[in-house]
C-alpha cells in the first residue's frame, strides 16, 4: 500500500507540475511593442501596426522586413523554472495606394504551441486620418493534465482608426476580435501618443470589453520613449490587464538608421491563475532582439 500511495503521490506531482508549466501563451507582441508593456495603439508604427493597429501603417512610404527572437522563462508559483522561444517574420509594404502588411509567428511554451499568420491592409481617410483591418489564422497545441494533445484552430480581426490630431498628437482606436471568435480577446482600446519637442514621447492606452463588466476586463498600458544620441531610444512602460489576468513592465532600446534598426527589449510579467484562461500563476520574463530593413 505505501509503495501505491508513493507512486500515486508522484503521479499526482508530475500532473501538478505539466499543469502548472503549460498554461496560456502570451499574446505576440515586437520587441517595441515589449519594450512598452504593450502601449502605443495612438502610434505611427510599421511592424507593429499588424498585431495592434492596422490603420497606423497608412502615413508611411516605405517597404520593410523584420526578423524577432525571443528566449523565455517561466517560474510558475508551485513549479520549477522552465524555458520556451518564439520567432516571427513581418513584411510590410507601404508605397502604393493601398498599404498592407504579412507577417508569421512561431511561439512554445513547454509542449505547447502557437503559430500565426498574419495580414493587415490600411487606406486613408484624407490627410490626417486612416481606417484598417488586420486578420490572423491561429493554430495552437495544447496538452491538458493528462498529456492529452488537442489543435484548435481560430482566427482574430482587429479593426482600427488612426488620427493625427497635431504635429505632437495622435490617437488610436481599436477593436479587437469584434466578431467574438474569443470572448476573452476581445476589447475596444483608445490610444493617445505626444511627442514633446520631437524628443521625448508619452504613450496611453485604456480599454474594455464593450460586452462585459469594466471593472473586469479593463486594461491600461502607459509608456515613455526617449532619443539620445541622434540614432538611439529608450523605452519604458508598465502595463495592467484584468481580463487575462496579468500585469507587468517593459524596458528597451533601439538604434536606428536609415535603412536598418536594432532593437532590444526585456519584459516581465506576472500571470494570476484562472481555470477560464487555462491560466496557472507564474511569473514570465522575455528578452527580445529584432533588426528591421527598410528600403
Amino acid at each position: 500500500m505505501k509503495i501505491r500511495l508513493s507512486h500515486l503521490s508522484l503521479l499526482s506531482i508530475c500532473l501538478t507540475f505539466t499543469l502548472c508549466a503549460q498554461g496560456r501563451i502570451l499574446e505576440y507582441e515586437t520587441t517595441r511593442l515589449k519594450s512598452t508593456a504593450g502601449a502605443g495603439a495612438g502610434s505611427l508604427l510599421v511592424e507593429e501596426s499588424i498585431f495592434l493597429n492596422p490603420a497606423a501603417i497608412s502615413f508611411f512610404n516605405i517597404s520593410t522586413f523584420y526578423f524577432q527572437k525571443v528566449s523565455t522563462e517561466q517560474t510558475p508559483d508551485n513549479g520549477a523554472v522552465s524555458e520556451s522561444d518564439a520567432i516571427s517574420f513581418i513584411a510590410a509594404d507601404t508605397k502604393g495606394s493601398l498599404k498592407g502588411a504579412v507577417a508569421y509567428t512561431k511561439q512554445k511554451k513547454g509542449d505547447e504551441k502557437r503559430k500565426t499568420i498574419a495580414g493587415s491592409m490600411a487606406s486613408p481617410l484624407g490627410k490626417m486620418a486612416s481606417f484598417g483591418v488586420s486578420y490572423q489564422h491561429i493554430t495552437e497545441e495544447t496538452v491538458d493534465e493528462f498529456h492529452q494533445s488537442s489543435e484548435e484552430t481560430y482566427k482574430k480581426f482587429t479593426l482600427g482608426i488612426t488620427r493625427i490630431i497635431s504635429p505632437e498628437l495622435t490617437m488610436g482606436v481599436v477593436a479587437v476580435d469584434p466578431l467574438r471568435e474569443r470572448p476573452q480577446d476581445s476589447k475596444a482600446i483608445l490610444g493617445f501618443q505626444y511627442v514633446f519637442k520631437d524628443t521625448i514621447s508619452l504613450m496611453l492606452d485604456g480599454g474594455a470589453d464593450w460586452k462585459e463588466n469594466l471593472s473586469s476586463t479593463l486594461v491600461w498600458k502607459a509608456a515613455a520613449q526617449i532619443k539620445f544620441l541622434d540614432n538611439f531610444f529608450l523605452r519604458f512602460g508598465t502595463y495592467r490587464d484584468k481580463a487575462l489576468k496579468e500585469r507587468g513592465s517593459g524596458a528597451g532600446i533601439s538604434w536606428v538608421q536609415p535603412k536598418l534598426t536594432v532593437e532590444a527589449a526585456l519584459k516581465n510579467s506576472k500571470l494570476e491563475e484562472d481555470e477560464l484562461l487555462n491560466q496557472e500563476g507564474e511569473k514570465v520574463q522575455e528578452t527580445s532582439l529584432s533588426l528591421s530593413y527598410r528600403f
